[in-house]
């Protein structure tokens, strides 16, 4: 074989071939996005994500927006460029009342399905917010997580913050009853995303992703086993 390196057929063993992912970034649109000043690092961090999966050729990549509800603004057959970039950073007003992220969830899992073509070997859903859900959502949160995992569908939550480390998510207490009686506690106790990542240094950002994936191939390789 040694004497035939140049033939055809090795030129296409040696080729790399295109990644067959789906990716949704989607992007917290509301209010608090923006009186916290997390607004502009989301978007530094959608940017980051959508131009190197791209120079990866991963696959398809659609943009949304949420808050009262999530809109895809990049649709997954069009190729991501700096000039879509540009245009998806305009939809972005940072305006919305509400986030709710239970919907965005249930909206991004319907959308992965219902995308048209071939079907992807690998689907990853990263949602770029504050990370402040609602408390009466979690449960939700927890069943459409679940729902994901069964269908292969990796979902990262990306939690951008702004320069204030008092206003920090690590720091927020609640107060939930029990039986009638207060009680004080972390906001970030019983949180219902088993994959987050609190955001404070872009430069960070791909090793801190890399290791989510780590985790997920690991999770999926666990159940696949389980069922067999």
């Amino acid at each position: 074989a040694s004497g035939y390196r140049k033939d055809k057929i090795w030129l296409r063993r040696t080729k790399p071939a295109k990644r067959n992912y789906r990716v949704l970034v989607a992007v917290d649109d509301s209010e608090s996005m923006l009186k916290s000043g997390a607004g502009h690092m989301a978007l530094q961090a959608m940017a980051t994500l959508a131009i190197g999966m791209s120079h990866l050729e991963i696959g398809e990549i659609g943009i949304a927006s949420f808050g009262n509800e999530m809109n895809l603004i990049h649709p997954f057959h069009t190729p991501f460029s700096s000039s879509s970039g540009a245009n998806v950073v305009r939809n972005f007003r940072f305006d919305q009342q509400r986030t709710r992220i239970a919907l965005c969830i249930e909206s991004a899992l319907k959308a992965m399905e219902d995308t048209p073509g071939e079907r992807a070997s690998m689907q990853l859903v990263f949602i770029i917010s504050d990370g402040r859900i609602e408390r009466d959502s979690r449960s939700t949160i927890r069943r459409l997580i679940r729902e994901m995992v069964e269908k292969n569908i990796l979902l990262v939550l990306i939690i951008v913050e702004g320069s204030e480390e008092k206003n920090s998510i690590m720091n927020m207490k609640e107060v939930t009853f029990t039986k009638g009686k207060p009680t004080v506690k972390r906001f970030i106790e019983d949180y219902p995303f088993p994959y987050y990542i609190l955001l404070s240094d872009m430069q960070a950002l791909p090793e801190v992703l890399g290791d989510a994936l780590r985790q997920w191939f690991e999770m999926v390789a666990r159940l696949q086993a389980n069922r067999t």
